[in-house]
């Protein structure tokens, strides 16, 4: 397009060239020097100024033919960058065509797969319709089905309820029969009782005969020489057939009376266990002979036991274990390591009760403090670092740990 306005600018400049010579007979040379002899007045006033028009025009073309010559150059720039611009333009032309190729590409590969998940989702949409249609004809056989099992179950019910009291009726007379049995037991227990306690006196009696026998023998020979034994000998024995006779002749009274025996011996034994308890004494005093400048958390062990009544303390664990229930009384004393400021707690179960200080505003300074404590049998007491640090000690300790049972 800009060739095309270049050329029809280069016509019309000419063409108006071409016009202007035409009034001045083709001559280009100034035409006031022309000889104006013979030419009247009026006509030289119009050569006149036609020939200043020309000149007018002769110059505004120059001006224009510069101008134009300057367009020219200006296209002739612009015609090469737009040379540039068409051929980058050519490249990004053909960068787009190959583009738009592989555009065409993935379009068509994605109308394939398109394609495909349409007739995957009209697969689909086939399946769901499907299991829909299954789902109600599930749904309507299950209706049936608990129908049916509704209509058995009442049924298997009221078979249940009717078998439930034929075995009541069954559980009635077994129960009565059962009774009839114990009763019937009970009579052939004390039939063989009442015969074995017959059969055991009849062997007693045959026992009794023998030792009769047997002491008549004894007593003939120490009638010679002990008359009044014999006489005390015989009344201890009758005294003493006579009294088991009588007991074996009623064997529920032999087992109440034993029974009554063993519960007796029971309670004696409890009542013994329980004055053993109460009468049992507990005391304990353990210390350390070691100091340490480090020790900070824990439970402060007092391995050097010098009296332990009742075994309650162990001196591995530095724990205390009460053997009975009662009241106790326990004291510590823990004395801080060089200026070291040293708290212990007595702890009962694993809470905390009362707590010794041993501030280090001097050196020696002793934390102590004792405490009454309610224990049942089994109740743990020991000493556990409050806070702090180290503890002091001697080969005869001063950082010790007592307790005794009121």
């Amino acid at each position: 397009m800009n060739v095309v306005g270049y050329l029809t600018l280069t016509l019309v400049v000419i063409v108006k060239t071409a016009t202007f010579s035409l009034l001045t007979d083709d001559n280009v040379h100034n035409s006031t020097n022309q000889d104006l002899v013979g030419v009247d007045g009026q006509n030289v006033d119009v050569f006149r100024q036609l020939l200043n028009q020309e000149t007018i025009i002769r110059m505004t073309l120059v001006k224009n033919v510069h101008a134009l010559m300057k367009d020219m150059l200006t296209l002739k720039e612009d015609l090469a960058v737009a040379k540039q611009k068409l051929s980058s333009t050519d490249h990004e032309i053909s960068v787009l065509k190959t583009e738009v190729q592989e555009l065409k590409l993935e379009n068509h590969v994605l109308k394939n797969e398109s394609r495909v998940q349409s007739r995957r989702l009209a697969e689909m949409e086939r399946n769901i319709t499907q299991i829909s249609e299954n789902h109600q004809e599930f749904q309507r056989n299950s209706d049936v089905d608990r129908k049916a099992f509704e209509l058995n179950v009442s049924d298997i019910l009221a078979d249940i309820k009717i078998e439930v009291r034929y075995l009541s009726i069954t559980l009635l007379d077994l129960n009565a029969y059962t009774r009839q049995m114990e009763n019937d037991i009970l009579v052939q227990k004390n039939l063989a009782m009442f015969e074995s306690v017959n059969s055991s006196l009849e062997n007693f009696n045959v026992m009794l005969m023998a030792t009769d026998n047997k002491l008549s023998t004894r007593v003939s020979d120490l009638e010679k020489s002990q008359g009044g034994v014999l006489s005390s000998v015989s009344d201890y024995v009758n005294t003493t057939v006579g009294s088991l006779k009588a007991e074996l002749k009623d064997s529920k009274f032999e087992q109440l009376k034993l029974s009554s025996t063993v519960t007796s011996l029971e309670m004696f034994r409890m009542n013994l266990t329980k004055n053993n308890c109460d009468l049992k004494k507990v005391a304990f005093t353990a210390g350390v002979t070691s100091a340490s400048s480090t020790w900070n958390s824990g439970t402060l062990v007092f391995p050097v036991v010098i009296n332990n009544v009742g075994g309650g303390y162990s001196p591995s664990t530095g724990v205390f274990t009460a053997p009975t229930e009662g009241h106790y009384v326990f004291f510590v004393a823990v004395v801080e390591y060089s200026s070291q400021d040293i708290r212990v707690d007595i702890v009962l179960n694993g809470y905390s009760k009362v707590r010794a200080i041993g501030y280090s505003s001097a050196g020696a300074q002793t934390g102590t403090n004792m405490a009454v404590l309610k224990l049942q049998q089994g109740y743990t007491v020991w000493i556990r670092h409050h806070g702090g640090k180290g503890y002091d000690t001697q080969s005869t300790p001063f950082t010790t740990f007592s307790g005794f049972l009121l």
